[in-house]
């Protein structure tokens, strides 16, 4: 076969004769190989490659420092500087190279993955990123640089099938020096065109480059948060939407307004920052260009009459004084409660609407006599950010409209995560119907192309966001699935399972195949070798397609059993279980590109995720446990996947586990039987925190009412040693700042990891969603001198009132607050540590549960033997015991304290806290009285695991009677705070005090005298008239048995006995609230808070 010839430029390039021959070769060179794959493959074939490298080399920092920076657009005259700014004055023929290699790289990197590897195998990557800084290269080189760099970023692959070379262009671009040019370009304050154009490709660099926490956390650190912060605002600013609150010397200060395209790179830049992070979204919103901005609901309240500064709508019945500065940003929307209404579900009260005391808000085009005529604001969230970023999502649409509802997600998830969020329930469902209203149905709609036009990216990405803002939320869940989203996502599904062959089509070389080019398949880097081809296009999109709808059904099907009902219908179920296929080929066929999309041809590690998610919420309805999921056989492909190699497969995975291991599951003994015991705890001893703490929870739902054989073995895997180890940790507070005094940083109280908040609300940040960490300045997490960059580097807010600077002074408080409770890595351990020790102690209390087919005692008595009785009580004291206040918080600085909870799964969203969360609110002496405790959630495991011990045999009360300082720990917490410890409390009394048989008569009178002689009965009387309905009625029985059993009266199974019931109130009220709790399957809710997985909490 004839070799195809070189080029005649590749020749001259080799060897040029002179420069201008050279650069002449370039230009042809370039020419010749724009928009032709085949030509671009001879040229890499014949050694482009390493010319190019030479070229790009040559005199890198010699071309740049020959220029001043004014010529770059820096110079303080802005938009007046002259025209050599745009680089026509200074360039150089050698500058002149550089830009040509540059683009020639660019367009081989247009071809696809397969010209990726040869680029940076010739080691290209370097002299690309020398030439970024804009002090060291002229703007025209810049700019080619970065649409270089955003062309070979755009080549690398998926999350779908993640490319080793993505992550080597990201690791070289966020590293110093080259990461600081990012930073240096924004930093360009000039209105030219050019530098106008390097800040917008530089915004999008980072937002398609942008993927992993350490590079974000690089960025913040490095300032350019904050200088994308500040053009922002500075858009924002110029489209006249300014609230009278903001001081004119702020606004005079902000860089010039970048124009639209450039502007929506900068917002897709800005959510790829603070993704996942609530301290790098509060970073952003406490800059001080989008405080200036977008103030506070409580700065703008007495500057409310102005309204925001745009034109009214015409037409108002109200004149601008009387509308609130909120309804400028939001569109007026009329809240219609009719029976047709299909957001009916959606919409607030009437009165709901407007805060106490507000008249009634009427839009223009209603009736003004109608009684549904008010509508929705933007008041409900703390900023005025929100709004406007939900005004922009409505004014704009398709791609556009998909990057201001991205930004609003992680603007979302801060306000549901927050933890230092004070806001009442009241006002976070305000906030929920606003999104359920104004944002979920336009979601839907695009949803909608997805189902109608087969495969849109547009529709994927829409379907994802979504399944962000409905994660844990059932108003907007409801909302979504009243829009009929549930049957178009269920076809957007299926339709991802048609059939299509991802080989890439065998492309004409004008080489001849050898056996090189399979160099690049077995790891070797070759300048003259194409890399892998990778997934075909198509292929791509629908199996993201397929990943977006499972993580959109998950979030659906979360809450409510009609959605779920839905779902099956749908016929969607099916699919769900074949998305729990991996992938069988090997590591050739996969990096050649031959993937198919069938029904049994596997999926890639994210749709192994998402289908988890969906399985596991639909697992939460007990019929479609026992019916849909074990119809199409979930729990063989979930079992095969417990060993998939990447652990964030098993953790997912393990996640389902909670609910199919359950006593009521049919799939549980085949579980069982296939071995899930042995590797459940196999994983309960992973150096990964995240999988022993999922491991142990599936752990503590098998052994629940299983067969004492089944919990021995158990028992036996996991080790009793590694149990004593477990459990024995010092179960320390976590701290955090004063809410209401972040500005004086005071020393406070340690507060547990689960406490209401101000509003009364239980959170708990033990649960919380692991935020990433971030590299900080020391080893406490303290904020250092990251945060004074926020507040002083920029120098956006000069001459600022002294009113606002309280509120900067406030606000980096906040920060640091949020930075400890995020990357404190004291903090962070503290975290995982007690909740993985909360559920060992579940395990216990589970572990000790009578069956119905066994003797009571049984294991209590085996527990005991294994672990010693005199140690099994000491660590259980040892939970009881109180803390002295320097064990209590982290022996870090004075800045890591913090308070605790999550958020949910996905895991979950969860909250924070420790005080009073029953209807009534505990003074704060009577809290600050419970702060050097263990968190509620280890002393309530802990003292449910004293009231099963008491609910065994006579012999056991006994003992438990008999460990006198244990006893006495318990007695403080007939008061604490948490009506589930007070509820567990008097649930104690009454199985210390119930009669077994006439044979323990005498013993019980004894209990209740020795029960009296320690003060509970005093404590039991107070808890009589306690605002929990659960705690009075509880109180009644033991104090009636109390009564009897020391009065002398016989009959313990009479009006007491048979209130309390061996089988109903003593044994289900012991084992309610982290045994057999969960809503819905007879429990209470306060029962299930403590209980399952997923039944009734979080899973």
């Amino acid at each position: 076969m004839t070799r195809a010839p070189s080029p005649p430029a590749l020749g001259e390039l080799r060897n040029p004769s002179s420069p201008a021959a050279q650069l002449a070769a370039l230009k042809q060179l370039k020419n010749f190989i724009v928009g032709h794959d085949q030509r671009k493959e001879l040229v890499v074939r014949r050694g482009i490659i390493p010319e190019l490298a030479r070229v790009l080399q040559a005199n890198v920092k010699a071309a740049g420092k020959r220029r001043q920076r004014h010529l770059n657009g820096g110079r303080a005259g802005g938009a007046g500087a002259p025209a050599a700014g745009d680089g026509a004055e200074g360039w150089t023929q050698e500058d002149e190279e550089r830009l040509q290699a540059t683009l020639i790289v660019g367009s081989l990197a247009l071809g696809g993955p397969p010209f990726v590897a040869p680029v940076l195998a010739g080691g290209l990557l370097q002299p690309l990123l020398a030439a970024l800084s804009p002090s060291d290269a002229p703007p025209k080189l810049v700019i080619a640089t970065l649409r270089t760099l955003i062309s070979l970023a755009s080549a690398t692959g998926s999350d779908l099938f993640p490319s080793p070379y993505r992550a080597r262009i990201a690791n070289e671009i966020y590293n110093k020096p080259d990461g600081d040019a990012l930073t240096e370009i924004l930093a360009q304050r000039s209105a030219m065109r050019m530098t106008q154009e390097q800040i917008g490709l530089a915004a999008e660099l980072i937002s398609k480059t942008c993927r992993e926490d350490e590079h974000r956390n690089f960025l913040v650190k490095a300032g350019a948060l904050d200088l994308l912060a500040a053009h922002f605002a500075a858009h924002v600013a110029a489209s006249s939407l300014v609230s009278p609150v903001a001081e004119a010397s702020a606004i005079a200060s902000f860089p010039p307004a970048p124009s639209k395209s450039n502007f929506l790179q900068i917002v897709s830049a800005i959510s790829s920052v603070i993704s996942n992070s609530n301290y790098r979204t509060a970073r952003f919103l406490y800059s001080q260009p989008i405080v200036a901005l977008f103030p506070s609901a409580k700065q703008i309240a007495s500057f409310e009459k102005y309204g925001f500064m745009v034109q009214p709508r015409p037409n108002d019945l109200y004149n601008t004084q009387n509308i609130p500065a909120y309804e400028y940003l939001l569109p007026q929307l009329q809240v219609a409660q009719t029976r047709e209404s299909s957001f009916s579900k959606a919409f607030p009260a009437l009165g709901s609407l407007t805060a106490p005391g507000d008249g009634a808000r009427i839009s223009s085009f209603a009736d003004p006599n109608s009684q549904s005529s008010k509508h929705v604001t933007g008041q409900e969230y703390e900023t005025a950010i929100y709004a406007w970023t939900i005004r922009m999502a409505r004014e704009h649409r398709d791609d556009e409209r998909l990057v201001f509802i991205e930004l609003l997600t992680e603007l979302v998830k801060f306000a549901e995560s927050n933890p230092i969020d004070n806001r009442s329930d009241y006002v976070k469902e305000g906030q929920r119907r606003l999104l359920a209203v104004l944002v979920i149905p336009l979601l839907s709609k695009m949803i909608d192309e997805g189902e109608t036009g087969g495969r849109s990216e547009r529709s994927t990405k829409a379907m994802r966001l979504m399944a962000a803002l409905l994660e844990y939320d059932p108003i907007l869940q409801n909302a979504a699935a009243d829009s009929g989203i549930i049957r178009r996502v269920c076809q957007v599904l299926k339709k991802s399972f048609d059939v299509v062959i991802g080989e890439q089509p065998k492309r004409w070389s004008p080489v001849p195949t050898s056996p090189d080019e399979m160099d690049s398949l077995d790891g070797v880097e070759r300048a003259d070798v194409l890399g892998n081809p990778g997934v075909s296009q198509e292929v791509h999109l629908l199996l993201k397609s397929r990943e977006c709808s499972l993580l959109a059904l998950a979030a659906i099907a979360h809450k409510e059993d009609p959605h779920r009902k839905t779902i099956i219908e749908s016929g969607a179920v099916a699919c769900i279980a074949d998305s729990l296929i991996p992938y069988g080929r090997d590591d050739e066929e996969m990096a050649r590109g031959i993937i198919l999309t069938g029904a049994k041809d596997g999926n890639p590690v994210p749709v192994l995720i998402a289908a988890c998610n969906a399985a596991r919420a639909m697992s939460r309805s007990v019929s479609v446990l026992r019916t849909s999921m074990m119809d199409y056989g979930i729990a063989k492909p979930i079992y095969g996947l417990l060993k998939h190699p990447v652990i964030d497969v098993q953790i997912a995975t393990t996640d389902v586990l909670c609910n199919l291991l359950l006593q009521f599951s049919p799939m549980r003994e085949d579980l069982i039987e296939a071995g899930v015991v042995k590797t459940l705890c196999e994983h309960a001893h992973s150096a990964d925190a995240r999988i022993r703490l999922i491991s142990l929870w599936a752990l503590k739902h098998l052994v629940l009412q299983a067969d004492n054989e089944i919990k021995i073995q158990c028992l036996e895997e996991l080790g009793t040693g590694w149990l004593i180890n477990t459990v024995s940790g010092e179960a320390r507070q976590v701290q955090m700042p004063n809410k209401g005094h972040l500005h004086s940083r005071p020393e406070t109280p340690s507060l547990g990891m689960g406490t209401p908040n101000a509003a009364g609300e239980q959170v708990d940040l033990l649960n919380a969603v692991d935020e990433p960490s971030m590299d900080i300045d020391n080893d406490t997490g303290a904020s250092g001198d990251e945060d004074d960059v926020m507040a002083d580097s920029i120098g956006l807010l000069r001459n600022r009132s002294a009113s606002a600077s309280s509120t900067a002074a406030r606000n980096k408080a906040k920060l640091r607050a949020i930075k400890d409770a995020e990357t404190n890595p004291i903090i962070r351990a503290q975290k995982e540590e007690l909740r993985i020790q909360e559920q060992a102690l579940d395990f216990i209390r589970n572990l000790i549960m009578a069956d119905a087919g066994s003797s009571p005692g049984d294991m209590i008595d085996h527990v005991l033997q294994t672990f010693g009785r005199d140690r099994f009580f000491e660590i259980l004291t040892a939970k009881l015991r109180p803390r002295s206040p320097s064990s209590s918080g982290p022996p870090s600085s004075s800045t890591a304290h913090l308070a605790s909870t999550p958020t949910s799964s996905s895991p979950n969203p969860a909250d924070l806290g420790t005080t009073r969360s029953t209807g009534t609110s505990a003074p704060s002496s009577v809290s600050s009285s419970f702060a050097h405790l263990a968190p509620p959630e280890i002393l309530l495991a802990t003292a449910f695991i004293i009231v099963h011990l008491a609910n065994g045999k006579p012999s056991h009360r006994q003992l438990v009677i008999a460990q006198a300082p244990l006893m006495h720990h318990l007695l403080p917490l007939f008061a604490h705070p948490d009506r589930r410890i007070r509820v567990a409390c008097v649930w104690l009394v009454n199985n210390l005090t119930w009669i077994e048989d006439a044979s323990d008569q005498a013993n019980a009178r004894q209990r209740a005298l020795e029960l009296r002689a320690l003060g509970f009965e005093e404590r039991v009387k107070l808890c009589l008239s306690d605002a929990e309905l659960d705690v009075r009625e509880r109180a009644k029985t033991a104090m009636e048995q109390l009564g009897k059993l020391v009065d002398g009266v016989v009959g313990g199974n009479s009006a007491g006995g048979a209130g309390a019931g061996a089988g109903t109130g003593r044994t289900s009220g012991a084992g309610g609230s982290g045994t057999a709790g969960f809503v819905g399957l007879g429990a209470s809710a306060s029962a299930a808070a403590g209980g399952q997985r997923g039944w009734g909490h979080d899973r």
